[in-house]
C-alpha cells in the first residue's frame, strides 16, 4: 500500500505589520485658525475653528506592510483602503508656507477601483511619509512578484 499524497496547505502570506499612524497636523491648518479667531465675533470663526479641529480629530492615516488605510469620521466612520501592490505613484505637495510649517500632502495613486486617489492631507514631515510609502509599496510588489511595466509611446 503506498501513502496518499499528503495535502499541501497554501502558503501563509506575510504577517501584515504596522509601519506608522499618522493624523493630520493642526498647523497645517493655520489660515483657518488665524481667520476663525478673527471672525470668533462674527459666529463664522467658530465654524472654520470647528472644522479645523474636525479635520484633525477625525481622520487617521494608517500604513502597514500589506495596506494603506485613511479613516474618517468621528460617530461614523469611513475606512478607505488600497492594497499596497495596487499603488501605482505617490507625490508630495507641499507650498511655500507649508514648507516652512514643516507639514504637506502626500498624494497616493492606485489602480484601486474604489479609491484611485487617496490624499494625506496636512500631515507632518510629507517627505519621510512620501518615502516610507514608496518603499512599502515597492516591496509589496516585489513580495507578490509583480514588474510595473511602462508603456512610452515613440
Amino acid at each position: 500500500m503506498t501513502d496518499p499524497m499528503p495535502a499541501q496547505t497554501p502558503p501563509t502570506p506575510a504577517e501584515e505589520r504596522p509601519i506608522f499612524e499618522l493624523k493630520p497636523a493642526t498647523r497645517a491648518y493655520l489660515g483657518s485658525i488665524v481667520l476663525g479667531i478673527v471672525l470668533l465675533p462674527v459666529l463664522i470663526g467658530l465654524f472654520l475653528l470647528l472644522r479645523v479641529w474636525y479635520r484633525t480629530a477625525a481622520v487617521r492615516y494608517r500604513l502597514t506592510t500589506q495596506r494603506l488605510f485613511v479613516q474618517t469620521g468621528l460617530v461614523a466612520k469611513k475606512l478607505e483602503e488600497v492594497e499596497l501592490f495596487r499603488v501605482k505613484d505617490v507625490t508630495l505637495r507641499q507650498g511655500f508656507l507649508q514648507r516652512l510649517l514643516g507639514v504637506g500632502s502626500v498624494v497616493v495613486l492606485s489602480t484601486d477601483d474604489t479609491a484611485p486617489r487617496l490624499e494625506l492631507a496636512g500631515i507632518r514631515q510629507p517627505l519621510e511619509a512620501k518615502e516610507t510609502i514608496r518603499n512599502a509599496f515597492r516591496a509589496a510588489r516585489q513580495r507578490e512578484g509583480l514588474r510595473m511595466g511602462e508603456y512610452i509611446p515613440s
